[in-house]
């Protein structure tokens, strides 16, 4: 499907609605705090603005550009599934969860482990004739550097010769004419791209256990993060631009703003902050021909390009960009990338 301008440009728009209700997020469980029992409301939220974002990225998006590696809580997708299909399935599956609070945070885009959950649970749910339980629980495996997850049923189960086939693409245990059996087949395939490992224990009558293996997202040390360095935030969107100056102003940096590329420029002769965070699109001057302006006049400056439209890479290769952030990325994802440029 080719997509005209137009389309991106609606694409480019949405994608900078959906990094203000992130960052609006992010802003509240800052002050909320992690025990607050509005916090797995605000994880919800989080992962339908993800879920929502991925779908106009994959049918109108530019597909140069790559899906980020978000760090996600797998525990807030979940319960947000569980919450579904406890809703379709009330009064005859029992759902019971067993979440670690402090589970490590996973990397990748939402779309993949929401697409883990939701099939790993169909096939749960469909093993039960009548009624019955589905188990999930989360851990952090001891070496800290995985998570577990689990999920079972009391389902039917699965004899021994059949255990090795299931995740065949075409293969199914269920009597259904309308079931392929793909859904295991692509939680596979999408686990092991992640590096994880996934294995299921079953035997005929008594339930079936699928366990997976993932990578934890490495920790962030933030504790250093700010000392009164500066930062330069170019962004057109005046929300937007209001709430990272809040946020990176909660983690000890200075923070000058500007609306577009012209007033950028115009603050860099009289002060050159540690690092300029520039928006793609914006009026007068968009962040690209700022930022050859930049290269021109020489001046030796961290960049961070955020995008929500398409950026052709010849152009990008032409001038100094030290890291590309896709929109829309949450506060935590770009706060990585500011520490990692300049502490």
């Amino acid at each position: 499907m080719s997509i005209d301008s137009s389309t991106k440009h609606l694409a480019h728009d949405l994608n900078n609605i959906f990094t203000r209700i992130l960052n609006g997020i992010d802003l509240l469980k800052r002050k909320v705090g992690g025990s607050s029992e509005l916090f797995p409301i605000l994880n919800n939220i989080e992962a339908g603005t993800y879920l929502a974002s991925e779908i106009i990225g994959d049918n109108f998006g530019d597909k140069s550009i790559t899906k980020s590696q978000r760090r996600i809580n797998l525990n807030s997708i979940i319960s947000d599934v569980v919450r579904s299909f406890s809703f379709q399935q009330k009064g005859r599956i029992e759902f019971k969860l067993s979440l670690d609070p402090n589970l490590k945070l996973v990397s990748g885009s939402y779309s993949d482990y929401y697409r883990i959950v939701v099939n790993l649970i169909t096939n749960a749910v469909e093993s039960i004739e009548k009624s019955g339980t589905v188990s999930l629980s989360t851990v952090n495996v001891e070496n800290k550097t995985n998570i577990e997850f689990i999920i079972s049923d009391n389902g039917s189960g699965i004899d021994a010769e059949t255990i090795p086939l299931i995740f065949n693409e075409n293969f199914s245990t269920k009597n259904k004419k309308n079931v392929s059996g793909i859904g295991l087949s692509i939680v596979k395939q999408i686990v092991e791209e992640k590096s994880g490992l996934i294995s299921v224990s079953s035997e005929a009558g008594k339930g079936t256990e699928f366990k997976i293996i993932l990578n934890a997202a490495p920790l962030l040390d933030l504790h250093s993060a700010g000392n009164g360095k500066t930062i330069l935030v170019a962004e057109d969107e005046e929300i937007l631009r209001e709430l990272l100056s809040d946020l990176l102003q909660s983690y000890n940096y200075n923070v000058l703003t500007s609306s577009s590329g012209i007033e950028v420029l115009d603050l860099l002769k009289i002060r050159m902050p540690d690092l300029l965070i520039i928006d793609r699109n914006m009026p007068e001057m968009d962040g690209i021909e700022c930022l050859k302006e930049i290269s021109v006049r020489s001046y030796n400056i961290p960049v961070i390009l955020a995008t929500g439209s398409q950026t052709e890479e010849g152009m990008i290769n032409s001038i100094k960009i030290d890291r590309v952030i896709n929109k829309p990325y949450n506060f935590e994802e770009l706060l990585s990338l500011v520490h990692e440029l300049i502490g």
